[in-house]
């Protein structure tokens, strides 16, 4: 399951995970990459209960993505609570920023971590920005 970190709140760019960018929003670019995975079963938006991240609810009621929302401020703690909700023992922590995000490298990494005895597997450092996936246990959050 990938779980998708999703807020409206962020400080140099206010609201960019529903700005509009080739006539979709930034988030629905990021969730319909994503189900082009071959290695996914499902992917989640984990957003905040905070008000300000009422219109990323409404879009994922709009579009039939399902979410949990928890605390604005722990972002371990509320990536933590979706993983549990929706009973996902393995997780692909992916952010709501990143609408050129790969399927082949997503799958790729998640072909990694189940190929080892790994708790944690994530791309290194020759990857540029946009395209960052990790994945791990949810007993490793």
């Amino acid at each position: 399951m990938a779980i998708v970190q999703a807020r409206m709140s962020s400080s140099r760019l206010p609201g960019k995970v529903l700005k509009p960018l080739a006539g979709r929003a930034v988030l629905e670019h990021v969730v319909r990459r994503l189900e082009h995975c071959r290695t996914l079963d499902e992917v989640v938006v984990a957003t905040s209960d905070d008000a300000s991240d009422d219109p990323i609810v409404s879009w994922c009621e709009n579009y039939g993505v399902r979410f949990r929302r928890g605390s604005l401020d722990d972002v371990l703690g509320r990536y933590r609570d979706a993983a549990h909700h929706f009973g996902a023992e393995v997780v692909v922590r992916i952010t709501a920023d990143c609408p050129v995000i790969d399927p082949i490298v997503v799958d790729l990494v998640v072909d990694g971590f189940l190929g080892g005895d790994y708790d944690y597997f994530g791309l290194g450092g020759e990857f540029p920005n946009g395209l960052d996936c990790e994945v791990m246990t949810q007993s490793a959050l």
